[in-house]
């Protein structure tokens, strides 16, 4: 019977989850498209200096930095489809603008409302898959969700490189609508979702502010949540701290960074599902972050050794180092999915969603001065002790997560109406 029920829970997803998930393919595969080509498109079509990109991408990061929260709180009251579907049909028509834009201000608000929309996008799609699956099956469906997502961004990547070859205006132009039109269908597949809890709650009187806003003096959560930023620095190593590395020593062939970055989405897209196995709850999450904490302290130390042994075999300590990240990566993952979730009380999961979103949006700024201060400018030492901030980080998740399967406390307004609104246990 325990096999049945397990086979049962690893089985085909539902319906309205099947198609949030080839949403969230459509969504990587445009996407996988236009990060191939944005720079090329800004600098050559919108003929914008490389300052001006940088200070459009750095507005962009600051905005949705601070709307997330807000529309969190928005998703709450409305509902995630509706908010997800408005993410969608927004990044569509905004990158349709694209072309038009002639101006430096015009860039600038066209790329911060994108932003907005693209960073939006992941809390609410987490929420809305929340609705269409059962909680125990949750992480593994985020965990395919995931994996899509990597293959979806590998292959639009992978086409994106082929049709670059000739360098025409009209070719950029043709990938930015092509990822426009990503968006439009993802936005047809949201729109047809029909899920219990995915639009506005149901009776009674939308949640005070000060409710709304509890997230705030939540103080495990917030704990948990930057726990899980430190965590999280598995991508800044990856995209930054190991093509640095490379960079700086001259023996080592430039083309291993591509390697990695192959690796990496390689076994992110074969074992995130299986990596979710047995993260369910909370107290799983905090475990999965210790494990992460602790592959990713190893991957970092493997890197400190290859600046010091011969080129073929700092390519393959590299390589290893980057594999040890992929797994601290897909465990980190599993975790933080497990927490965001199990911590989380329905009447307010989006806020919460977003509100543990800020952890990685902050490791986006914090992240690349981290590896700068301690990789680029103290080399193997730097990578030392960069495994011991996240080895400490992991472990101190892990030993919080053993008292993390205490229920969320319920809201006056469910309670005087009769627990109207459900909360996590």
């Amino acid at each position: 019977m325990a096999q049945e029920a397990e086979r049962e829970r690893r089985g085909p997803v539902s319906g309205a989850a099947a198609a949030l998930l080839v949403a969230v393919f459509a969504d990587a595969l445009g996407s996988g498209l236009y990060m191939s080509v944005s720079v090329i498109f800004f600098t050559r079509y919108l003929h914008l200096g490389s300052g001006q990109v940088g200070i459009g991408l750095s507005v962009a990061g600051g905005l949705s930095f601070v709307s997330l929260v807000p529309i969190g709180i928005l998703a709450d009251r409305v509902g995630p489809r509706r908010m997800l579907l408005g993410a969608h049909l927004a990044r569509a028509a905004l990158l349709a603008c694209y072309p038009f834009v002639s101006r430096f201000s015009a860039f600038l608000l066209v790329v911060a409302l994108l932003g907005v929309a693209d960073r939006a996008a992941s809390p609410l799609v987490q929420g809305l898959l929340g609705t269409a699956v059962g909680k125990e099956e949750r992480v593994r469906a985020m965990g395919r969700a995931r994996s899509l997502q990597n293959l979806g961004l590998a292959l639009g990547g992978l086409v994106a490189g082929a049709v670059l070859l000739p360098d025409s205006g009209r070719v950029y132009v043709a990938i930015v609508y092509a990822d426009a039109l990503s968006f439009v269908l993802a936005a047809v597949l949201v729109a047809r979702l029909r899920t219990p809890g995915s639009g506005p709650p149901a009776g009674g009187r939308p949640l005070p502010w000060r409710q709304r806003l509890s997230v705030f003096r939540d103080r495990r959560f917030a704990l948990l949540t930057g726990l899980n930023s430190v965590v999280s620095l598995h991508v800044t190593v990856l995209t930054a701290g190991v093509p640095l590395w490379v960079l700086a020593h001259d023996r080592i062939p430039r083309a291993a960074i591509a390697w990695t970055l192959v690796l990496n989405t390689v076994v992110v897209v074969l074992f995130q599902v299986r990596a979710t196995r047995g993260v369910e709850g909370a107290g799983d999450g905090g475990r999965a972050l210790r494990r992460s904490g602790l592959l990713l302290a190893v991957g970092c130390c493997v890197l400190a050794v290859t600046g010091a042994v011969p080129a073929v075999a700092a390519v393959a300590l590299i390589l290893g180092a980057v594999a040890f990240q992929a797994f601290a990566e897909m465990s980190q993952q599993a975790g933080a999915w497990a927490i965001s979730y199990d911590l989380a009380p329905e009447d307010r999961r989006q806020v919460y969603l977003a509100f543990f979103s800020l952890g990685n949006a902050a490791r986006n700024t914090y992240g690349p001065l981290v590896i700068t201060f301690l990789v680029v400018q103290r080399g193997a030492v730097g990578w030392l002790l960069l495994a011991l901030l996240v080895l400490g980080a992991g472990a101190w998740a892990g030993r919080f997560g053993r008292s993390l399967s205490v229920p969320a406390l319920p809201s006056p307004v469910s309670t005087v109406q009769g627990g109207i609104r459900g909360h996590r246990s």
